[in-house]
C-alpha cells in the first residue's frame, strides 16, 4: 500500500498549519495542549518558529562577528581554534539543556526553540569564519585562481551598475552577477575598498545560508527536522569562497519541492516561486542546469497528478514570467550579445580540475585523514538507500531522486563529451548537488523511519533519547567545519584560509598572522596606479594588459584579456585577442608598434604592465622588447619594485 508522507511525518506541523489527524505524535499534542492553555500573545510568537529564527540570527550575529577581534587570538594556534570550538559546544549544550526544560515546563516553546537554534548556528557560522580570517583583510582564497576574478569583478562593480564582464569595457558578464555586484555596490554605498568586503560577504553569504534553509524547509517540515536539514546541507558543502553557490544550493532543493513537485502544504505563491527563481539564475544557475533533465520529470509527474491540469501550466507559466523579468538584466544583454557576436568562443571549460573524477559516488568517500567526513558520507548513504526504498512512501523522495539523479546523468555525459572534445562542461561541480541531496534525504529518511521502526519494534524509547542523534551531529558539525575551515594547527586546516593571510598587502607587507613559508611574491600595485596616473590623471579609463590580474583585483582598470586562457568568457574571444598581442609583441619597430597597438581589433591598448628581464619584457609566455617601446609614443617607468616596468601611451 502506497503511504504519502505528511509534515507531520517530518516532525511538527508547518508555521501556520494545522496537524493532519491521526499521524501526529503524542508529544506534538501536548505541546498543542500546552500552547492553548499559554497566553494568548506568547502562543503567536511560539507557533512561528522562522521569525523566531531571524530575530535570533539578526541579534547574534554582530555579536560573533566582532567576538574574533576582541579576543585576539592566533587563528594558527590551538588557542585561536579554540573559541569556535568552544562556543560551538556551549551553543549546543544550551540549546539541547534549554531543549529538555521547554519538553518538562513549556512543551509548547520547543518548536520557537528550534527556531532559535538556527538563528544561532547561523550566527556561529559566522564565529568560526571570522575566527579563521582574524588578522587579515582578504576572504578565503586571498586573491589566487578563481578569487583573483572574483575580487576583480566586484572591483569592476565600483564602477557601474549594468552587468559587466570582470576585464572588458562594453561586454555583458557571463558568469552570474549578482554576488559580485551587491559587494561591489556596497563598497561605493560605504566608501570602503570592495576587496576589502569579499572576507565580510563570504562570511554573510554562508551564514544567510543556514537561515534560509530553516525557512524555507520549515514550510514542509518540523521545526527540529528543518533545523537538521539546514545544518546538515551546509556541513555537506560550504565552501566559502563559492558562498553565493551554497546560498542558491540551499535555496533551489525545497525551490523545486515547492514549486514544481505536489508538498503536503500548499505551494509557494508563483510569485514568490518566480522571484526566487531568478535569484537563482543571477547568483548561480549551475544547478538548474546540472538538475534540468530531473525538473523535466517532476514536471511531468505532478501535471499528470494534479487534479487541474491547467491551472499548473498556468502556475508554471506565472513563474517562468517572474523569473525571466527578475533575471533580464543579466541574461538579456549577455544572450543578445551572443548572438549578435558570431556566438564567442567558449574555452573556460578546458580547464581540467584535479577533482575532475572525484567524488563520483560521494557516499564511498571516506579517505578523510581524520574520518570527520565519515558520519557525513554514512548520512549519505542511508540517503541514497532511503530514496530508492521510500520512492512510493514519501512525497519528497521522487522529486530528491530525479534532482540527485539528474546531476549524475549530467556528470557521467559530460565525461563522455570531455574524452571527444576536452570540454569539461564544469560537470565535476554535479557532486556538490548531489551529495547535499543526499544528506538531507539522510535526515528525511532518519525522521520517517525511525519511528515506524520503533512502532513496529513496540519500543517506547526514554524522552531524553529523543535528542541524542541531534546533540550527536551538532558537536560533530562543530568539531569538523571547524577544523576543515580554520587555518593549520598541528598540521591540518584550511588551505584557503591559509592563502588569506599570506596574501601580500597592496602597499606591501603581510597581514599580521601570515606564515613565514609559501607567501606569494608582493606585486607593487600602488606604484603602478601612481607611475599610471601621472600621465593620465586619477582613475584613468585606458585598457591595461598587466603581467599580474591582481592589479585589476585592486583597480577598476579595463583590461585587454585575462591572462589565464580557461578564465575567458565565451564573449570575450581570447584567442582572437592573444593572436593581436601575438602580433604586438613580433612587430619590432617602435612607430609602427604603437600605431598596431592604438588600433588593434579589439581596440586600443593603452597601458602595458610587465616584468623585466634584461632586455626583454615578459607578459605570460610572449616576450616584448624594450626597445619596442620609444619614449617618444610611451611614458616608460622602469624603477619600479619587483622588476616591474610601465609604459603608458602619451
Amino acid at each position: 500500500m502506497t503511504v504519502e508522507t505528511t509534515p507531520a511525518d517530518l516532525g511538527e506541523a508547518p508555521d501556520g498549519a494545522r496537524p493532519a489527524p491521526g499521524v501526529v505524535a503524542t508529544a506534538a499534542a501536548d505541546r498543542t495542549a500546552a500552547t492553548r492553555r499559554g497566553p494568548r500573545q506568547l502562543g503567536v510568537v511560539l507557533r512561528h518558529p522562522s521569525l523566531v529564527a531571524v530575530l535570533v540570527w539578526l541579534l547574534a550575529t554582530p555579536v560573533a562577528f566582532v567576538l574574533p577581534g576582541i579576543v585576539g587570538k592566533d587563528p594558527f594556534t590551538v588557542a585561536g581554534r579554540a573559541l569556535p570550538v568552544a562556543g560551538g559546544l556551549l551553543l549546543v549544550s544550551v540549546v539541547l539543556a534549554a531543549a529538555a526544560a521547554a519538553r518538562r515546563w513549556v512543551p509548547a516553546a520547543l518548536d520557537a526553540l528550534a527556531g532559535a537554534a538556527a538563528g544561532l548556528a547561523g550566527a556561529w557560522l559566522v564565529l568560526v569564519l571570522r575566527s579563521a580570517l582574524y588578522g587579515t583583510p582578504f576572504g578565503f582564497g586571498g586573491l589566487s585562481g578563481d578569487m583573483l576574478r572574483m575580487t576583480a569583478s566586484v572591483t569592476r562593480y565600483t564602477v557601474t551598475t549594468a552587468s559587466a564582464d570582470t576585464n572588458i569595457v562594453g561586454l555583458p558578464s557571463e558568469y552570474p552577477p549578482l554576488y559580485a555586484w551587491l559587494v561591489g555596490r556596497a563598497s561605493v554605498l560605504l566608501d570602503q575598498p570592495a576587496w576589502r568586503l569579499l572576507a565580510d560577504a563570504e562570511v554573510l553569504f554562508i551564514s544567510a545560508s543556514l537561515l534560509a534553509g530553516f525557512l524555507l524547509w520549515r514550510r514542509q517540515a518540523g521545526a527540529w527536522t528543518a533545523f537538521a536539514i539546514s545544518c546538515v546541507a551546509v556541513l555537506a558543502w560550504s565552501d566559502p569562497r563559492k558562498a553565493y553557490e551554497v546560498l542558491a544550493l540551499v535555496i533551489f532543493i525545497p525551490w523545486v519541492l515547492e514549486t514544481f513537485a505536489r508538498p503536503p502544504r500548499n505551494r509557494l505563491h508563483w510569485l514568490s516561486s518566480g522571484l526566487l527563481g531568478g535569484l537563482l539564475v543571477v547568483l548561480y544557475q549551475a544547478w538548474l542546469v546540472y538538475a534540468a533533465l530531473g525538473l523535466m520529470v517532476i514536471i511531468v509527474l505532478a501535471w499528470r497528478a494534479e487534479p487541474d491540469r491547467w491551472a499548473y501550466v498556468r502556475r508554471l507559466a506565472g513563474v517562468a514570467l517572474v523569473a525571466t523579468v527578475t533575471s533580464s538584466w543579466y541574461v538579456l544583454p549577455y544572450g543578445w550579445t551572443l548572438l549578435t557576436d558570431g556566438g564567442g568562443q567558449l574555452v573556460s571549460d578546458l580547464y581540467t580540475s584535479p577533482y575532475y573524477l572525484s567524488g563520483l559516488l560521494p557516499f564511498l568517500d571516506i579517505q578523510s585523514s581524520d574520518g570527520s567526513n565519515i558520519l557525513l558520507r554514512a548520512l549519505q548513504l542511508v540517503g541514497m538507500i532511503g530514496l530508492v526504498w521510500l520512492l512510493r512512501r514519501a512525497w519528497w523522495a521522487p522529486p530528491l531522486l530525479l534532482i540527485a539523479g539528474a546531476a549524475f546523468a549530467y556528470r557521467l555525459l559530460s565525461m563522455v563529451r570531455f574524452l571527444l572534445t576536452g570540454h569539461t562542461a564544469f560537470a565535476h561541480y554535479t557532486v556538490r548537488l548531489y551529495g547535499v541531496v543526499l544528506a538531507i534525504a539522510g535526515v528525511l529518511t532518519l525522521v520517517h523511519v525511525v519511528p515506524l521502526v520503533l512502532r513496529r519494534l513496540r519500543v517506547a524509547p526514554p524522552v531524553g533519547l529523543v535528542g541524542a542523534p541531534l546533540a550527536v551531529l551538532l558537536a560533530w558539525g562543530v568539531t569538523a567545519y571547524t577544523g576543515a575551515w580554520m587555518p593549520p594547527s598541528n598540521g591540518s586546516g584550511s588551505s584557503y584560509a591559509t592563502a588569506a593571510h599570506a596574501e601580500p598587502l597592496p602597499g606591501g607587507g603581510y597581514p599580521r598572522y601570515a606564515p613565514a613559508s609559501g607567501r606569494p611574491a608582493w606585486f607593487p600595485v600602488e606604484p603602478v596606479r601612481l607611475a599610471v596616473e601621472e600621465v593620465t590623471g586619477p582613475d584613468p579609463e585606458r585598457v591595461t594588459v598587466s603581467v599580474d590580474e591582481r592589479l585589476f583585483s585592486y583597480l577598476p582598470w579595463p583590461g585587454y584579456l585575462s591572462n589565464d586562457r580557461t578564465a575567458g568568457g565565451t564573449l570575450t574571444h581570447w584567442d582572437e585577442r592573444k593572436a593581436e598581442l601575438t602580433a604586438l609583441a613580433a612587430q619590432r619597430d617602435p612607430a609602427a608598434f604603437a600605431a598596431e597597438s592604438a588600433a588593434t581589433a579589439y581596440g586600443p591598448i593603452d597601458v602595458f604592465v610587465l616584468t623585466r628581464d634584461g632586455d626583454e619584457l615578459i607578459w605570460e609566455d610572449l616576450r616584448f622588447q624594450r626597445a619596442q617601446f620609444d619614449e617618444r609614443y610611451w611614458a616608460v617607468r622602469e624603477d619600479l619594485p619587483a622588476q616591474v616596468a610601465v609604459f603608458v601611451r602619451r
